[in-house]
């Protein structure tokens, strides 16, 4: 008997081997991308225990039964492994988070979305049925008819990432936080399919004065919009731009777009002044720096070169203005080639007067350099940085005579010819510039 069930088990082994290797196990069947890894599941399996739970009630809900069988593909979002990308909610705003309904406010602007609400993400085949959450997984209409998957936690299964991309190649998934808010919008651009998207473009208005505008993104939505005016700045800064700046790129065809700002820039005290001169004659140019300094000068004064109750004879000259500064006399006068005028102008200086001789190729900017010159106020006709945004966003500059602590307060003036728009203007008043023409 013995013999008997040692022959048995002979056979019983000998039937197991051949089955073995005529009928290899069904985990070698599977697409090696669709396999799960041991160590995500082992580690999985730890940090369930590690939340004091039985290590298969935190394992995931991913099963495959057979062909044509529903498969699970969500976790709870409870059971979803926390990290410092992921949102805390999915439907309300988390601070320096912005939520979803502001981004689809922001992504309305550039690919209007309409009356048609998009639905759920919901993928069918023979093998699988895929449905995800809507306000975890929330869909963007792309501009070329596609669709984009935001994985704003970055806790999308990349079996599902695979299932989606293979089975419709018009989904794109944009995995990326809202917190991290330039590299969101990068990546939101790379899957949008718009006509052209530029980062970090520089634009300039103007050559003098110049207003030089920084944003994180230029859109066009189609090869029309720079046509139609329809170019989109996107800035993804927390502070905004100033309301008047705003306004004045509408007027370039630009359209700014902040969609994370919520601070506003504040007009600042009005401290400096911009003075304009009109184009006028060289009398009309000493008269607005005089005006501008607050002055006193009296117009063809005759100033005593000569006593007759000292030397015996009397000599005056006549000057087009004279006027006292800081304890010292001035005369100007022009030069009409006549030497004798010439010498005795030359003679005032000898009493102690600074005169200020002007010659009739003489323009405002000259005028002005000479007569600041005789009067100690070193400054010359440049271009100077008037506005500068801290964080680089825009910055503003115009050529003129820039003097400090000139005005009432301790500020700065500018004295300058250059012609100022109307946009320019209002934005230098919201940074504490008044502008006078003369």
């Amino acid at each position: 008997m013995f013999i008997t069930f040692c022959r048995s088990l002979a056979l019983s082994l000998l039937v197991l081997g051949g089955t073995a290797v005529l009928f290899p196990s069904a985990g070698c069947a599977i697409d090696a991308r669709f396999e799960l890894d041991p160590a995500q599941v082992k580690k999985e399996s730890g940090s369930a225990v590690r939340r004091g739970k039985h290590a298969r009630s935190g394992a995931s809900h991913r099963y495959i039964k057979s062909p044509r069988t529903k498969i699970a593909l969500h976790k709870s979002p409870l059971e979803q492994p926390t990290s410092t990308l992921q949102l805390t909610s999915y439907g309300t705003e988390v601070e320096g988070i912005p939520d979803i309904r502001r981004i689809r406010s922001f992504w309305d602007t550039l690919v209007p979305a309409g009356d048609t609400v998009l639905p759920a993400l919901s993928l069918k085949s023979d093998a699988f049925e895929l449905t995800m959450d809507p306000v975890r997984y929330p869909l963007l209409k792309a501009a070329d008819g596609g669709l984009i998957l935001l994985d704003r936690d970055a806790s999308l299964p990349p079996l599902v990432r695979t299932l989606i991309q293979e089975k419709d190649s018009k989904v794109r998934v944009v995995t990326a936080s809202p917190a991290d808010a330039r590299r969101f919008l990068g990546l939101l651009f790379g899957a949008a399919g718009f006509y052209s998207v530029e980062e970090q473009p520089v634009m300039t208005f103007g050559k003098d004065p110049q207003l030089k505008v920084r944003s994180d993104f230029k859109v066009e939505r189609s090869a029309e919009s720079v046509m139609n005016n329809e170019v989109m700045l996107v800035s993804a800064a927390r502070q905004g731009l100033p309301l008047r700046l705003a306004e004045y790129l509408k007027t370039q065809g630009l359209t700014v777009s902040e969609p994370f700002a919520d601070q506003v820039h504040t007009p600042v005290p009005l401290r400096h002044r911009v003075v304009r001169a009109t184009p006028q004659g060289q009398g009309q140019a000493v008269d607005l720096v005089l005006e501008t300094l607050a002055v006193s000068a009296e117009r063809n004064r005759r100033v005593e070169l000569f006593r007759t109750s000292e030397t015996g004879v009397g000599l005056s000259v006549a000057a087009e203005r004279y006027f006292e500064y800081d304890g010292k006399r001035f005369v100007v006068t022009r030069f009409t080639g006549d030497p004798v005028t010439y010498t005795l102008f030359r003679l005032l200086e000898t009493k102690g007067y600074r005169v200020v001789i002007l010659e009739p190729q003489d323009d405002f900017k000259t005028v002005t350099g000479k007569l600041l010159f005789r009067m100690d106020l070193p400054s010359r006709y440049a271009a100077h940085l008037l506005l500068a945004d801290p964080a680089g966003k825009y910055s503003f500059e115009m050529s003129g005579f820039m003097l400090e602590n000139a005005a009432k307060g301790g500020g700065a003036v500018m004295l300058t010819d250059r012609p100022i728009e109307k946009g320019m203007r209002e934005l230098l008043y919201d940074h504490g510039y008044q502008v006078q023409e003369r």
